[in-house]
């Protein structure tokens, strides 16, 4: 009883955030930056330029597994809120933008980031299509996500 008072109060008086302000609505966007261990998630305006992810959707995680699993039919790239849910993210990507890697700075962890096409980059975007599973031109890799439905064709620049 004295521990539930104590919690009680020092939330009152710290005035800790709500759930609500943890999450992520769908829809947000996040860059990458290059982190020590791993390449880190960076919340920015989706009409940036390095904006490369975007929240699908939220889905309830009991376990507190990252295991992109979790998330629908797709190549989502899980983020775990840290109050039992996952955020599925989608590439945030345009016809014509391009992807290189970014390496973590110990080198142990890599991931693509928009950036400007080059002769360096990975790959570009051919065309983006909404709605049902969307097939791709001779030479394209297709990314499909189920939630919302969306094709991504990319190709070698």
């Amino acid at each position: 009883m004295l521990t539930a008072l104590c919690v009680a109060g020092l939330t009152a008086l710290l005035g800790l955030p709500k759930e609500d302000e943890y999450r992520s609505p769908v829809g947000n966007c996040y860059a990458l930056t290059p982190a020590r261990k791993s390449v880190g998630l960076v919340p920015v305006d989706c009409s940036a330029d390095n904006s490369t992810y975007k929240v699908a959707l939220t889905v309830d995680s009991p376990d507190w597994s990252l295991d992109p699993g979790t998330c629908p039919d797709g190549r989502y790239r899980a983020r775990r809120d840290g109050l039992g849910e996952t955020e599925c993210l989608m590439l945030d990507l345009r016809e014509g933008e391009c992807l290189n890697r970014v390496t973590s700075r110990t080198g142990t962890r890599s991931d693509l980031v928009k950036s400007r096409c080059n002769d360096h980059s990975e790959s570009k975007v051919a065309k983006v299509v909404t709605g049902p599973r969307e097939s791709c031109g001779p030479g394209e890799t297709p990314t499909f996500y189920s939630q919302p439905a969306t094709t991504i064709c990319m190709v070698k620049p």
